[in-house]
């Protein structure tokens, strides 16, 4: 086995400890920690300098592999069990048809085999502008997480607000964009889904950050704090229609994140944009015969001209599936004003 650093720390502080190595991607989970006499040992990546326990070299032992679904499946070996779920910080969100006919007993089975403390199944979206979550809590009994993903932090109550885990890639993208030193306007800006990561890791300059919904306001908030970058960024509470155009002429960039269909906000994103124009990434809902024959790109390019622009097709990002045969895609256009 071999010896492998250890972070010590007195019991009464090991769940403090575990999250201080797991924060910072030093814990090593392919090995179980050692009960000391008064202390707990959390097995470590990497020796480095702490201040909240002692660094020594000590001897683990390794845990068997057991893949998640194996684990659930030997946890409820009378049950269906799902197929996917997502995990949220200590939260676990199944499926809104998972594990119907389950009681307190079973959440808790669940919880355990998944390594988490907490339970919550999916729901229909509220309709409505401000896509409400309706998850419901099946153990615990607040919906708050603060979820790390590409070194970026999302703090959102699960109960209040959606999180979809396939737009990994987009977020993920944008904190990818060539956007360092930009202006952006982020139309319908949620929890920061977006606009964070191009804070984050893109390195733009400032986010004017629209948004309606005071549960989203709520998580923003925290999440720009969390993420130690609240001074540049401005949240415009309300209706986008009403407080876009205080933006007019202000943008290098803008966020349309908004599915089905961010076509009502076009206008105001043009307006929004420099006098020299600049990069609208366009959310939408498409159909994949759309997408096959070319007919969203050229009828989504021509509405923009229609808007008395010069535009250029970027790029064409497939996100996922939303529907059958309906794909989750952002476009790209670069915008010159006529």
């Amino acid at each position: 086995m071999g010896l492998r650093p250890a972070l010590i720390v007195p019991t009464h502080r090991a769940d403090d400890a575990r999250s201080w190595a797991l924060e910072r991607g030093l814990l090593d989970t392919s090995f179980h920690p050692l009960s000391l006499d008064g202390e707990v040992a959390w097995p470590l990546t990497d020796a480095i300098q702490c201040d909240i326990g002692r660094i020594e070299k000590m001897e683990f032992q390794p845990r068997m592999a057991i893949d998640p679904h194996t684990r659930l499946q030997q946890a409820l070996p009378n049950m269906k069990t799902p197929r996917r779920w997502e995990i949220l910080d200590d939260l676990v969100l199944l499926p809104q048809d998972a594990l119907l006919d389950g009681d307190e007993s079973t959440w808790i089975a669940v919880a355990q085999a998944l390594h988490c403390q907490r339970v919550a199944r999916q729901a229909e979206i509220e309709s409505g502008p401000k896509r409400r979550s309706q998850v419901e809590m099946l153990l615990g009994n607040y919906g708050w997480v603060n979820h790390l993903e590409n070194g970026v932090r999302y703090l959102f109550d699960v109960t209040k607000v959606m999180f979809s885990s396939g737009n990994i890639t987009e977020r993920r993208r944008m904190g990818n964009t060539d956007s360092a030193g930009d202006i952006v306007v982020d139309m319908f800006a949620g929890i920061g889904y977006y606009s964070i990561p191009l804070l984050v890791n893109a390195g733009v300059s400032y986010v004017h950050a629209c948004e309606m919904n005071p549960d989203s306001i709520e998580g923003l908030t925290k999440g720009l704090s969390a993420n130690k970058v609240a001074e540049r960024c401005r949240i415009l509470r309300g209706d986008n229609q009403d407080t876009a155009p205080l933006l007019k002429g202000v943008a290098d960039r803008v966020l349309l994140g908004l599915l089905p269909s961010s076509k009502e906000a076009w206008p105001l994103a043009v307006e929004c944009l420099k006098i020299e124009g600049g990069v609208i990434h366009v959310h939408m809902n498409a159909t994949e015969e759309s997408l096959e024959d070319g007919t969203f790109v050229s009828t989504t390019v021509e509405e923009f001209e229609t808007l008395g622009c010069k535009v250029e097709v970027l790029h064409l990002e497939d996100v996922k599936s939303y529907s059958p045969h309906i794909r989750h895609v952002v476009l790209d256009l670069k915008v010159t004003k006529l």
